[in-house]
C-alpha cells in the first residue's frame, strides 16, 4: 500500500513539474501584456487630463470678455493648440505600439529558444 501511494506521489509531483515547465514560457508574454496595460493605461490618463483642460477652457473663453470676436479668436487658437497636443498624443501612442510591439517579439524569440533546446 505505501509503494502505491509512493508511486502515486511522483506521478502527481511529475506532472505538476511538467506543468510549471509548460508554463513557464508565457511568463514572458505576461510581463511584456502587464507592462503594455500599464502603460496605455496611463496614456490614457493622459489623454483624459488633456481632454478635461481643453473643455474647461473652452467652457471659460465665452466669459472672460464680451467681444464675440476675441472669444471666437481663442477659441481657435485653443482648438489649434488641442489638435497639436492630440497629434503628440497619437505619435506617443504610436511608439509605445513599437516598443511593444519589439519586446512581444524578443519574448516570442525567447520562448522559440528554450523549445529548441
Amino acid at each position: 500500500m505505501i509503494n502505491m501511494t509512493d508511486t502515486m506521489n511522483e506521478q502527481v509531483k511529475q506532472m505538476m513539474d511538467m506543468q510549471a515547465r509548460s508554463l513557464e514560457p508565457m511568463r514572458a508574454f505576461a510581463s511584456v501584456a502587464v507592462e503594455a496595460a500599464e502603460k496605455v493605461a496611463r496614456q490614457n490618463y493622459a489623454v483624459v487630463g488633456d481632454v478635461l483642460e481643453f473643455s474647461t477652457k473652452q467652457v471659460n473663453l465665452p466669459l472672460t470678455t464680451d467681444n464675440l470676436s476675441d472669444v471666437a479668436s481663442a477659441q481657435m487658437a485653443e482648438n489649434n493648440a488641442f489638435i497639436e497636443l492630440m497629434n503628440g498624443r497619437a505619435t506617443e501612442y504610436a511608439d509605445m505600439a513599437q516598443q511593444l510591439s519589439t519586446k512581444m517579439r524578443e519574448a516570442a524569440e525567447s520562448v522559440s529558444a528554450s523549445f529548441s533546446k
